[in-house]
């Protein structure tokens, strides 16, 4: 999708306006400048009105008619409202038109009453335009809905991407542009399919089989509600993690405290290893328990066995030499040494009896006494067991006495802390803000501790579920309409399982690709020291190397929009890249989008600007950014201006509250604005 002309009819401010739209590969970006209230947001929220009906304004939302058309009709008079957009798609021009018509009903009447509102898409392949027939679904398939905030979006609110408890805002960006919220939506419908089917079952069923199937509904139910308890526990987590994490970092930045911040960092990082290394020698003892854990429970059998072996060789039982004697006395007493019956004309007796007249160099007492010595090799091993199981245990002793002396120097560190009286530019002491620190670990601790405890309570339903599904499984129920629910019950359950399966493969998959692309985009704007990660939980966090270790900084307005904007970025990116493989994808062919930004450039410093602009045309084949005067002087402008293929100002006249009303014109040569 590429946009050539934006037109606008008596829409809020704008009587009859008119963008054309920058290009070319090389001159990709449109760049309207105006002051605050000069309609910047009103031209964003044309994009989204004429795509999908939907405006986001902070003032009367209600309010598309121009206030200057409503003051000049009269009463019974209809003012059409309408927005134009011409732009091509896979090589087809497109011209969409919406238009709203309103009625006004009084002569103070400045909003009118909403009449009606049509869509009109007209397509010209280049055999001769058309109108097509259904032209909300066309918009919807060139550029969903759900895309629609990431590629429309204002640029002074989208460092919330980046804030606290927006994973899902993340994940949700992310299906959105993979299209697996498809896969997501499939999961959802068949599990309610194979609720469904479930009741059927259970209204044709036999008491045993409904009372089942109503237990395990009712276990279901509880895991639901456990699994929301979780997590919230989760976002608590987070939450509290942050907040840790901001304290510290005050704590970092003050003279007095710094180095014992420093301190206990280190002694944290270093209590963290030890307690990796406890956690490798208990799989190191656990390894050597399955392995020979059996010898302590089979030696006093193994010791009896060896010494009866013994007693029977010291009593002749076991002769010294296997004679042909002794083997006719074995077959005459039909009874091998080992107490088998050796009846004539039987495989036994035909194996003893092949025995006679041959020389044994290595008779039956030799094979005793390497049995004997084989079981003797037990006693030794088990001696070895125990020996490496106390080395293991001695170690991981001295890691705990090790981890014990940290904790004891952390909570010195602590203490030593709460009696500073240094303050923060904010007024905060320190002594109060490593109370209130102290106060946010035993919250996390207990809310981890609270979260085991879900967890806990979760396995074991989920294990009563398994139970009660193969209780279920076992029930035979002669009636016809009963196994027929049940067939289709369980149909919809292995399908579900395949979906679901394959959607957190991909939903996986995609992480990382969308991960790798923000690091690779963040860092060409952001300082060297830092990258930008979507984690494994879909959070959008940044990091800093410290020396040679990886910690998460506290995150500034502007950092914060700079991993956002890195986040959409790469987003469009990979969109591009599905759209230009020109190969079978899953889900979503992806597909070339324009990046419409309002004020991008906000809470950024002026090198952060500098970086911004340099980055932005980069970002999508066409950009459209909206900027106050302030925002686009300086290093914006240095960056942009010989880049910028087209540019604007908005023209603002508020009126004068009697014969003339609040107007925006779009003027292609440059006027000096009221500030900002």
């Amino acid at each position: 999708m590429k946009l050539r002309r934006l037109s606008l009819q008596n829409f809020r401010q704008f009587r009859d306006e008119e963008i054309e739209f920058a290009r070319s590969e090389t001159n990709n970006v449109t760049v309207i400048h105006g002051s605050n209230g000069s309609g910047k947001t009103t031209l964003l929220n044309a994009f989204t009105w004429l795509l999908y009906e939907d405006v986001d304004f902070d003032t009367r939302p209600d309010r598309l008619a121009s206030e200057g058309a409503m003051a000049g009709a009269s009463p019974g008079d209809k003012v059409s409202v309408s927005v134009t957009l011409e732009f091509t798609h896979d090589g087809a021009e497109y011209t969409a038109t919406r238009t709203a018509i309103y009625e006004k009903q009084s002569p103070t009447d400045f909003d009118g009453t909403l009449e009606d509102v049509t869509l009109a898409v007209e397509y010209d392949d280049g055999s001769g335009p058309t109108q097509l027939n259904n032209p909300g679904n066309v918009l919807s398939q060139i550029i969903p809905e759900r895309l629609s905030e990431l590629f429309f979006f204002d640029g002074e609110d989208i460092d919330e991407l980046a804030g606290i408890d927006n994973q899902d805002r993340i994940q949700e960006a992310i299906q959105n542009i993979m299209g697996l919220t498809i896969l997501e939506r499939a999961t959802r419908h068949l599990d309610t399919v194979a609720g469904r089917f479930e009741s059927q079952v259970q209204e044709s069923a036999s008491e045993e089989l409904r009372e089942l199937i109503d237990e395990k509904q009712s276990i279901a139910s509880d895991i639901k509600e456990l699994e929301r308890k979780k997590e919230d526990k989760e976002r608590a987590i987070d939450r509290v993690r942050t907040e840790i994490s901001d304290i510290e970092q005050k704590l970092e930045r003050l003279d007095e405290s710094a180095q014992l911040q420093e301190n206990r960092r280190e002694y944290r990082e270093q209590k963290e290893k030890l307690e990796a290394d406890v956690e490798e020698i208990n799989s190191q003892i656990k390894a050597t328990i399955t392995e020979h854990g059996f010898i302590p429970l089979a030696m006093p059998l193994i010791r009896e066995t060896a010494d009866e072996i013994d007693q029977l060789r010291e009593e002749g039982v076991i002769p010294s030499e296997l004679s042909d004697d002794f083997l006719d006395s074995l077959l005459e007493a039909e009874r091998c040494i080992c107490g088998r019956d050796l009846e004539p004309d039987t495989g036994p007796y035909s194996q003893v009896s092949s025995l006679r007249g041959e020389v044994a160099s290595d008779g039956v007492e030799q094979g005793s006494l390497r049995i004997v010595g084989h079981l003797r090799q037990f006693s030794d091993g088990h001696a070895a067991f125990f020996d490496e199981v106390d080395a293991l245990i001695e170690r991981r002793q001295e890691k705990h006495e090790e981890i014990d002396e940290l904790v004891e120097l952390i909570d010195e560190i602590s203490t030593e802390l709460q009696g500073l009286e240094g303050t923060t530019p904010e007024g905060e002491s320190i002594s109060d803000l490593e109370a209130e620190r102290e106060r946010k670990e035993e919250e996390k601790d207990q809310l981890i501790g609270d979260k085991g405890g879900i967890d806990e309570k979760i396995s074991t339903r989920e294990e009563e579920i398994e139970q009660l599904e193969d209780a279920i499984s076992d029930q035979r129920d002669e009636r016809e309409e009963t196994r027929l629910a049940q067939r289709r019950q369980q149909a919809a359950e292995q399908v579900k399982a395949e979906i679901s399966s394959t959607f957190e493969t991909l939903k996986d998959r995609v992480r990382n690709w969308s991960n790798q692309v923000v690091n690779e985009t963040f860092g060409e704007i952001a300082s060297k020291d830092l990258e930008a990660e979507i984690t494994d939980d879909f959070e959008l966090k940044i990091w800093q190397s410290v020396h040679d270790d990886r910690v998460e900084v506290d995150k500034s307005t502007g950092e914060r929009q700079i991993a956002s904007l890195a986040f959409v970025g790469s987003l469009v990116k990979i969109a591009r890249k599905r759209y230009e493989d020109d190969s079978s994808t899953e889900y979503f062919t992806g597909g070339i989008y324009p990046l419409v930004m309002d004020s991008p450039f906000g809470a950024l410093d002026k090198d952060h600007r500098r970086e911004v602009s340099r980055i932005l045309p980069e970002l999508a084949t066409q950009v459209v950014v909206f900027a106050t005067d302030s925002q686009w002087e300086g290093p914006v402008e240095e960056e942009m201006r010989d880049i910028a293929g087209k540019q604007y100002w908005l023209d603002f006249d508020e009126g004068d509250g009697g014969d003339s009303s609040p107007q925006t014109q779009i003027k292609a040569d440059q006027i000096v604005t009221a500030g900002d």
